[in-house]
Formats: C-alpha cells, structure tokens, sequence
C-alpha cells in the first residue's frame, strides 16, 4: 500500500449547525458547589435561575462565558429520554454546563428536556478530567476533578432536565467531594469513568490511581477507596512510589505540571473494564491490568523500535488527548475481543489498529491489523499549493454501515478551518478500503450564503437588506449579536437607541444608522447629494458592524470534538459555542456538491436510479444531473451583482403576478427586461459549454434532463414511526429545512435562468423542439419556485404565535410575557406536527434528512393532497388568527385568485378596516364560495389533510379565523353566504356596509321562491339602515316583517325617521300598511315627547309632537282625530298666553311677544273649528251635524269630556274678550312675592 494520505471521493455528509442558547424560555439553573471543607449533607446549594440571557458587553467576555474550552456528547446506555448529554467547560474552566441534546423521544414520552444545569465549582477545573457514566437507569453520573485535586461526584437525575423544581433537594443527595491522599504529592492527569462503581485517574509521575466506590456508612454517603499503581511497582508500594517525584531531561510541562515521560496522555477501559489501555507522552502504548495494578503491554504506538535518545524526538502533545480508541466492533475476525486505535503525528500521521485476543499474553495476545499498511488522515488540501498545517482534533470509532465493520470519523483542523471525514470499512479489508472511500462531511447551505451586497438598482436600502440577512432565524445566535452591537458601540462610540422595549434589529439599526450623517456626503454641485455615495457610506458601515458578528461568529464554531451516537449511529460535532447533527446528503445535495466524477463512483449513500413507467422514459444518472446542476450554478456565479439581482426581482413578478402572456412570450419578456442581451458575457458562454461538455453540450439539454432534476426533489412523505422530535430535535430539524430549501430554491432558479438563456440565445436547429420543450419546462419550473419560495418566506419570518405557558419553575424565576420566542412560521405551523422516520433500517442521520425532506413534502401538501393555493390560505389564515397583520400584509404578494383565497383576502382587509377592498374581495369570491356548485371543491380543501363535508372542510382550512356556525353559510347558495359577509361587517361596526350585503342576501333570497326570507336578515337589515340613515330600506325590511316583530321595531324607525332631515314629510309620505297605521297613531298620541328623542339629535317637544299627530291623522282621513290632536295644543297655547297677557307681574307692561302669543292661540282656534266644520264630510252614511260632540282629553283636572263646535267658539270668544279687557288696561295688579291677582 502506498505511503499516502488517502483522496476523498465524496462529499458524503452535511452538518446542520444550532447554537446552544436556550430553547424559548427554558431557564438555565446554576448550582455554586462547595468545596470539601464547607461540604455537608444537608447544606443546599447556592441555585440561581437564569431566565434570560445577559450580553456580554465585549470579545473577552463572551469567550468567557459563552464559549466553550472543552466539551463532548455523552450518550447513556439507556434507552429513556433523556439519553444524549452535551457537556462542555466555561468561565475560565470553572462552570460544568450540562444540557440534553436528544433529537428524538418516544411517542408517549410527554417530558422536555429543556433545563441546562450549570455546575459552578469552587476551583478551577483540571484539563482532561471530566467524565460521565451511567448503569442504564435514569441517573446520569458526572466525575470532575479540580486543580485543588478534589473529586466531585454527582448523581443527577435526568428529571433535573426536565423539571426545574427536581434540582431544589438537599445537595447531599445526589452531590459530594472526596479528597484522594494519593493526589496530595502527584496531579491527576486524565480521568475515566468505567461506570458509576469504577475511575481511573492517569497521574503525572506515570502511574495510575484506581477508585473503587463503596457504600458509605450513616448519612456520610459513598466512599471512594483509592488505590495507586506504578509501573514495576504493583498495587503494594505504589503509595511509596508517590512520595518521591523525579524529574528528568524528559520532563514535559503541561497545565501547570511537569509530566514524566510515561505520563499516560490518553486512556480507555478495555469493554471488559479489567484492562486500562493508554498512551503515554513517550509515544508508547501501555496496556495495565487494573486488577493487579501492573503494566502488561509496551509497544511504540508505531511498532518501532526507538533508542532512548530518540524518544525526545517523538515526543506526544499533552494537550491532545484524542489520540486513542479501544472498540469491540461487530463482525470481529473470529478470536478477537477488541480493537486499539491509536494514532500519531509523526512520521506524517499515522493510525495504528491493534487487535486483541488476550491482553494477559502480552505481545502474543496483540498484533497489527494491518502490518504492512500505513493508514493515514485525509489531506483536505490534497492537490492543491496549500501550505496549511492540518491536525488530527478528534477521531471515533463506531458500528459500521449494515452493522459490519467499523465507521472510522477524523476530525482535521487547520487554525479555524475544519474539516470531518468518514471511511466504512471491513476488519479484513482495511488495505483496500482505507484509501478510496472516504467521504467529508459539507457545510450547510445556510452557513454559506454570502452577506449582502448593495447596489443602485436594489429598491430596499442597505439597513432593510442587512437587517434581513442578520436576523434570519439559526444564522447568528442572539448572544453573538448582541455582543457584536456592543462592541460595535464601544468602538465607534455610538449611542443608539436605549429603549428597554425595543427589539435587537430596532437597537441595530439605531446605532448603525446614526454614525451616517448627511454631512458626510459631499454635496453635487449638478445633481445636490449624491444618493450613491450615501449609499456606500451606509454599505461601509454596516460591513463594520458585519465584521464585528463575524469575529465572534469565528470563534463560536471553532471544532472541538466528534461523537457518536452507538445506539442511532449519529455522528455529532461540537464547537466551542454550539453542535451540529451529520446527517447524510439527499442525492440532490450529492449532485450539487460533488464533480460528475466522483459521482460515477459507486458508493452506498448514492443508489442508480430504478426504471419505472412515468414520465421520463430513461432515468437519468446522477452524474449526468450533477453536471447539469454545478453549470447553471457556475452559469449564474459568472453574473455580475446588478443582473443577478435584476433576474431575481422580475423573477417575484413572475410568479405572484397572473400572467397575461402565452408561455413563450413570458419567456421572452423575462429575458428582456433582466437584459440577458447586455449582461452575459463571451466568457459566460464559453464557461457554460465547458462545464457542460460531459453531457454534450448545450444541444443535449433535453427536456427529460431538467425533469429528471425536479423529480429529485422530494415529492412524497414516508412512513411515520411512534416516535417524537424534542424541542431540541425540532431545532435541529427546522435548521436543516432552511438549508435543504435555500439550496432546492437555487438550483431551481440556476435552471430557470439558464433554460431562459438557451430559449432565447441558442440556435433552434442545434435544439430541437422534440428535445427540449422549454414551455413545459418552464412551467414546471416555476411551479416548483413558487413552493420554495413560499418556503423560504416561512423559514425566515418570525412571528409571536403564543405558546403554551410555562410550568410553575420557582420562586426565583421570573418570565417576560413579552419576551421574543423566536420561532419561525415554518416550525410553529409545519415542523411541529412531523414525526421523525424510524431508525428501523437505517441510522439516524439517515433518517433526519429523510425527515426534512418529509418536512419540505409536508409543508407544500403532503403527497400532493393539498394545492399550493390552498397551502398559502392556511398560511394567511393563521396570521389572521394571532392577529399577526403586518405579516399578512407582506404575504399578500403569495396571495393567489381563487375564491377562497379572496374571501380570506377580505378577511384580512376587514381587520384592517378597509372596508372598501374588504367588500369588494367579497364580491368576488361570492358566486363560487356561496353556490351549491362549489362544494364539489371543497372535498380537497384540508389545512393539510381533513376529511369530510365541504362545510367541515372550511372550517378546519380556515384554522380558527371561522367558526363552525360560519362555515355552514358556504356552499350553501348566496342568501346563506351573504348572510354571513353581513355578519361580518355589522361585528366590525360597519353599518353601511353591513346593510348592503344584507340587502344582497335579501335579493337573492326573492329569487328563490323556496325560500322564505329570514325573519333574523330582516332585523339586521332594518337595524343596520337605521344606522346609516337609509330609511327607505329600513322601512322595506320592516313592512316584510311579521306583524309582532313590526310593532317591536316600529318606534326604533318612527325616532330615527324624525330626527332625519325631512322626517315628518317622510312619515307622511310612507305607504304604511293599514295594520300598521293605528301603532303609529297611538305611538305618536303619546303625552311622553321623550319616546321620539334620539339622544343625539335635538328634543322633539309636545307642540311638534301633537302637531304632527294632526298632520298625521288629516293625511289619512281622520279630521275628528286631527281636531283632538289641535285641540289639546290650543288649550296649551292658551295657557301660555292667559300667563303673558292676563296675568301680569308686578310693573310689567305687555310686549310684543305677548302679540305673537295671542296669534298662535287665534290661529289654534281657527284651525280647529275648520277641522271640526269638515267632520261631516267624512261620514257617508249619515246626516252629521256641524255641531258633533268629540270626546276629547280636557286640559283641566285631567279629565275627558265632551266638547262640541260651538264650545270651541264660546272659548275662542272668551279668549277675545279676555284679551280686549287687558288691552284696555284693565289687567291684574301684582301682590308681591310672585302673588298675582286675575282682574275680570
């Protein structure tokens, strides 16, 4: 085998990164441990819960608190949620932070494991001594040793996880120290857990120290019992061994130590826990037998043999730990127990597989694997002039693919690049597998998009842009955005806004904002300030504040370690501020992301394609589709930054805008309004034919081609299995869906672009229509953009949906009502309902991209059981539901045009209170949502997937913005749905409005002689025109009313009728109903004026009111009624009078008023005997005399009586007289006090 590092031949693997800030409002509870002199068990920890996450207020801050120095993923042997520990060391290696990290939870596994335990030692934490195990059950055991060479055990319940309140029991429960006297003379090293029962401790001096647990005695808990071992020495002098330290030429200084060369650097338990293997500084392979305390094995981890002077040369990094693995690996070769994995950098970096029959015989019970192969790393440089130094971080060994072999994963590191790496292979054949089959681990999609670049043709300014790129969900956590706006105010000294309530983009914007003045810009003596170079001022100081996020952002995903998950087969990376789940590629990402070379290898993640009937007649192979893929995106890459945003801008108008056009032509104008003409360059071209040659260039783009692409993408959901995403694993599920559908979005848009291109540019004859049939391709094209561009507006937007309310946490913990969850559309609507795929068959990072392409299938319908149509409704309909109406706007632009999408439409404008385009989206959606034709429809109208009557169907499509009731007036013909559009407007008081549409209800009920019109529709037709003054219509849905409900709304019209203008001629003009006629004569004979008043207009008084009682009488005939009326006003007239004129105060003289007074009492009189003249005209049958008694309601006492023609006379003349004797001067004399005297 060649002495080479091995090529990579495909990249295999994407990460999914997520930060490790709290998940919504989960706390973080921190417990100060004591230290073993002040430990006790019944002292309570000092616990302090942490609800919201403090800003580190500079770079030296946030590395202290937020970043990580050490850490790994601790998988339990359980099979109980929670079961996947992240531990990682913060503050100076003082803080133990500990927090679940599973993915998945069985279905009937209703706890979250959302707390994070920060365990916050008295002394500084020793590098390397940090170590977990568990005995299956639900106590995870934490082993940590300090520099002040205290031994801290902890035995923490996973419920601490769960539950906030589980960690308030008394600290000697679960928590105590021990002090080993091995350690007063010598420094632990390393530690490793073989169980909760059994540690192991490397020391400083070369030996090792043993700690066996034992039940402790009374209430003083376990006891370790330490034993030391030395090599040579055995278990019975190692205690003698200890007091004497010698420090040699070799000596090597580590963490504050000086190492003997034999110091153990790296250490693991053989799986039978009796053997400790380990490696020592001295580049050595130890084997100990814990039993006897003795060395059993030495061998240089290279198999040479070394003199003692070389032994300075090859000398190991005390620091790197990561360089030792023992495995007991499935499909072993028969007589093996284990395997021993070392590795080395020297000699060009080398792994070393050791296989163990029987550790006891020494040399003869181990050997090589591979004797005469050298097994080395891959170089992520290979190939190219790179002078960059790549170091092994990290290596683990686990199960391999189908259960044989091992899976090999490295990580590599060259100062903040990384890069991880995958070989499957069989224990027997290493040498030919170990150099061809590597596969590398991708970054996301997410974590590459580039920042944003302004140019003069974009229409949103740079804040908007950047404001939008920073604060897209899962790229930047909040913590590094908030250091990053604080020391970018420090640095530049700005202020910004210091308003407690406002949210981090407002405060961004502030204080980037305000460092750009207008005096900045020097003014154009032509054209004023120059608006472009305003522009790049704000574009410079935006990329300052950028390179401030990304400083931080470097240093929060600095790789750490690998883990593996043995139970899932779940590779993990952890960074200094946050993890990422590898999952494998889907075979679009294998295509986008590796050449048509390698993809012609065979590999396992890449299966042919079957062949099936269905729309392309040849399967095309992945290469072929790669090398279509990779030259529209190099294609695209060539444009300069104006035309590619051109084409994205007139690509929205695509395809939110109803087309006018034939497809052809639509093409056509695309092509012209981008400018493809002006833009795409010579070199453009030739680069796309070469990229293009190993198909055959551009004339063998064929239709089937750019199919076979789409087909790629996921169109169908799996089987669901019985288990659950945790939060965390919803997290991690969502990020990966931002990635997945960033990336399926811009391979779509590469060959809409090119396929535009080839259209318009490329010879017909060397593409002929029967090979490429751009309209179609076209079409579908666009059809798959819409979905993923609907996808990428869910992905990114943020909306404050509530969510449960937390559990009662604690005394100390306070929660803010108002504090941002920071969850997408995306995950709240969409990735909170999907169900992982099992593991059954496949690992887990297998399934989790099976499960976010099952997330992108959901999102869009769901094995094609719902239109994208109908997906953008759900969608509107949930924003409308939390009242999230900004966003509704800005998703306006995917509104489409079918029916129920313009009522929903209306919806959203009647909240507004746009009561114009609310009525007129109702209009239009009215003939299909109100007809019986339309319910046919509705049997696919599902939020995602109900079943059932069309009635049924738009209630639950609606997602609570209808209620049952209201979706029952659908499909029901448009009496029953414009009922309902009434409805609507008189609850959002819009009377106007309100009494229109039930007018049309009404109207369409009339053509319907089956169908009597509703007593209710009447009411609320005469209620809502008596608000908006529309007699006429009030008075027609009164008259169609039944006769009790006519007289129970018949004052409510006559009082709004006389405070119109015009009223009293309108009352006389209606053509009232006769039964009606006589309510409205007593109504109005009333002596309580009150009844007539509305409270706004002015008071309706009892002269008006028996006036209009006489006019009203006389327009219907009623010349008797009309006299009484008259009558009783004459009597109130002349009362008045008789006070003016014939009872006079003391010294008052008659006045002018007091003429006027005297003419209306003539007047009453006058008009009276008239009416009463007419009362024999109005019988026909008999002979009336002039002079018929009426029985009227006299002024006097309260009484009625009897009052004929001539007693009208007689009083008129008294009247006369009176007023003769008090005009000549003949009138009463006052007594003073008020008291007057009547004369005559």
């Amino acid at each position: 085998m060649g002495d080479h590092a091995p090529s990579v031949s495909l990249n295999g693997y994407i990460e999914t990164r997520v930060d490790l800030e709290p998940i919504g409002q989960s706390p973080v509870v921190q417990i100060q441990l004591p230290s073993s002199g002040t430990f006790s068990r019944a002292s309570r920890p000092q616990r302090r819960i942490v609800t919201s996450i403090a800003a580190c207020q500079n770079e030296e801050a946030f590395t202290r608190s937020c970043l990580a120095s050490a850490g790994s993923i601790y998988f339990s042997t359980s099979r109980r949620y929670p079961r996947g520990f992240l531990w990682r060391v913060l503050d100076n290696s003082k803080v133990l932070e500990l927090r679940s990290v599973d993915l998945t939870k069985h279905g009937r596994e209703l706890r979250e494991a959302t707390v994070i335990l920060q365990l916050v030692f008295p002394s500084t934490i020793r590098k390397g001594c940090v170590a977990l195990a568990d005995d299956g059950k639900d106590i995870l055991s934490v082993f940590v040793l300090t520099k002040s060479n205290e031994l801290f055990t902890s035995a923490i319940l996973t419920q601490f996880f769960c539950d906030v309140a589980a960690s308030e029991v008394d600290m000697g429960a679960w928590c105590s120290t021990f002090s080993p006297p091995t350690l007063r003379p010598c420094n632990a090293l390393r530690l490793v857990a073989g169980s909760p029962e059994q540690l192991v401790v490397t020391l400083d001096d070369g030996g090792i120290l043993k700690l066996n647990r034992k039940a402790g005695q009374g209430s003083a808990g376990p006891i370790w019992k330490d034993l030391a071992c030395h090599e040579g020495s055995g278990i019975l002098t190692s205690s003698l061994r200890g007091l004497i330290r010698w420090q040699g030429a070799n000596s090597i200084s580590y963490d504050g130590m000086v190492l003997d060369p034999s110091s153990a650097i790296a250490a693991e338990l053989s799986p039978s826990r009796s053997h400790l293997v380990t490696v020592c500084a001295n580049h050595t392979l130890k084997i100990w037998n814990l039993a006897k305390g003795t060395v059993i094995f030495t061998m240089d981890i290279l198999g040479q043999e070394r003199e003692p002077q070389d032994i300075p040369g090859v000398m190991l990094d005390a620091g790197n730990p990561e360089i030792l693995r023992v495995i007991e690996a499935d499909g072993t070769i028969e007589g093996d127990e284990y395997y021993i994995v070392t590795y080395s950098p020297h000699d060009g970096g080398q792994f070393k597989i050791w296989a163990v029959r029987d550790a006891e015989q020494g040399s003869l019970g181990i050997r090589f694997l591979q004797s005469d192969a050298v097994l080395r790393p891959p170089d992520p440089d290979s190939g190219l002039e790179s002078k960059a130094v790549w170091k092994l971080v990290d290596f683990k060994l686990g199960r391999g693919r189908h259960d044989e072999g091992i899976e090999f994963w490295v990580l590599m590191r060259s100062s903040r690049r990384y890069k991880a790496y995958s070989i499957n292979f069989g224990l027997s054949g290493i040498h030919t597998g170990w150099s061809n089959t590597w596969t590398s681990v991708a970054a996301g999609a997410l974590n590459q998009q580039p920042p944003p670049q302004i140019t003069l043709s974009d229409v949103r300014d740079a804040p908007e842009l950047w404001l939008e790129y920073l604060l897209i969900p899962g790229r930047f956590s909040r913590t590094v955005l908030e250091t990053a706006l604080s020391a970018y105010c420090s640095t530049r000294k700005a202020k910004g806004t210091t308003n407690a309530t406002s949210s981090l983009g407002e405060r961004i914007f502030s204080a980037v904002c305000a460092q750009v003045h207008l005096q900045q810009v020097k003014p154009d003596e032509e054209n004023g300030t120059a608006f472009a170079q305003y522009r790049e001022i704000m574009q410079q100081e935006w990329t300052l504040f950028y390179q401030e996020v990304q400083d931080l952002e470097r240093l929060s995903w600095q790789a750490l370690s690998l883990a593996i998950d043995d139970q899932s087969t779940m590779p993990w990376l952890l960074f200094t501020g946050g993890c990422a789940a590898i999952r494998e590629c889907s075979r679009l990402e294998l295509m986008a992301q590796n050449s048509s070379a390698v993809l012609q290898t065979p590999t396992d993640l890449l299966e042919a394609p079957s062949i099936e009937d269905g729309p392309i007649p040849e399967p095309k192979l992945p290469h072929e589709l790669a090398v279509l893929i990779q030259a529209a995106a190099g294609f695209r890459e060539s444009f300069c930054i104006d035309f590619k945003q051109s084409c994205d801008t007139w690509l929205s108008s695509e395809l939110w805008q109803e087309p006018l056009h034939s497809v052809p032509k639509r093409i056509e104008e695309y092509y012209e309004r981008c400018g493809f003409a002006e833009e795409i360059t010579d070199s453009a071209i030739t680069g796309l034919r070469e990229s293009l040659a190993p198909i055959g260039d551009v004339e063998c783009l064929t239709t089937d081609i750019f199919l076979a692409v789409i087909k790629e993408m996921p169109h169908f959901m799996h089987t669901e299995s019985d288990l659950l995403y945790s939060k965390f694993g919803r997290k991690v599920l969502v990020k990966g869906g931002q990635g997945m559908i960033r990336l399926h979005a811009q391979i779509l848009f590469d060959l809409l672009v090119l396929l535009v291109f080839v259209e318009i540019e490329v010879d017909k004859d060397m593409l002929p229509k029967s090979q490429l049939d751009t309209s179609a391709v076209f079409m579908a094209l666009v059809e798959q953009l819409k979905w993923y561009k609907l996808m990428e507006w869910l992905a990114k937007t943020v909306w404050s949906k509530p969510s449960e309310p937390p559990k009662e946490l604690d005394k100390e913990a306070t929660f803010d009502s108002t504090k941002e969850a920071g969850l997408t559309i995306l995950e709240t609507l969409f990735a909170a309902a999907m169900l992982p795929q099992s593991f059954r068959g496949q690992s887990q990072c297998a399934s989790l991209t099976g499960t976010i392409q099952d997330l992108l299938v959901h999102t869009t319908g769901g094995n094609d059981e719902v239109t994208l149509d109908e997906a953008i409704v759900h969608v509107q309909c949930n924003l409308l539901r939390y009242n999230e109406l900004d966003l509704a706007s800005d998703f306006l632009s995917f509104q489409p045009s079918t029916p129920w999408a313009m009522y929903i439409k209306g919806r959203y404008h009647i909240a507004r209170r746009e009561t114009t385009e609310a009525a007129s989206c109702f209009q239009k959606a009215a003939y299909k949502m109100g007809t019986f034709l339309h319910t046919h429809l509705m049997d696919r109208l599902t939020p995602l997937h109900a079943a059932g009557k069309s009635t049924k169907n738009y209630y639950m499509a609606a997602s609570g913005v209808l209620s049952s009731t209201e979706a029952g007036h659908f499909g029901q013909g448009l009496p029953f749905y414009y009922e309902h559009i009434y409805h609507l407007f008189q609850s959002a008081s819009f009377p106007s409005y309100a009494a229109h549409f039930a007018q049309l209800a009404l109207q369409f009920t009339r053509q319907s002689p089956s169908i009597e019109p509703p007593t209710a529709l009447l009411t609320a037709l005469f209620q809502s025109s008596l608000q908006t003054s529309d007699i006429q219509t009030a008075f027609s849905a009164l008259t169609r009313l039944p006769r009790h409900d006519q007289t129970r709304l018949l004052p409510s019209l006559i009082k709004n009728l006389l405070a119109a203008e015009n009223g009293p001629k309108q009352l006389l003009d209606l053509p009232w109903p006769p039964h009606i006629l006589p309510a409205i004569d007593a109504y109005l004979a009333n002596d309580k004026p009150s009844q007539l008043n509305l409270s706004e207009k002015p008071p309706v008084s009892l002269e008006q009111q028996r006036k209009l009682l006489a006019a009203w009488r006389l327009r219907h005939g009623d010349f008797r009624g009309a006299a009484a009326a008259l009558y009783s006003q004459t009597q109130q007239v002349k009362q008045k009078g008789t006070h003016r004129t014939g009872v006079v105060p003391r010294f008052k003289l008659p006045s002018e008023g007091d003429d006027l007074g005297s003419r209306r009492v003539d007047e009453s009189y006058l008009t009276v005997i008239n009416l009463m003249a007419c009362i024999g005209d109005e019988d026909s049958n008999t002979n009336e005399k002039r002079n018929e008694a009426w029985l009227l309601s006299a002024v006097d006492g309260g009484k009625r009586r009897v009052v004929t023609i001539e007693d009208v006379r007689k009083g008129w003349q008294k009247e006369l007289d009176r007023r003769s004797v008090v005009e000549g001067g003949r009138w009463g004399f006052g007594l003073g006090d008020g008291e007057e005297m009547e004369l005559g």
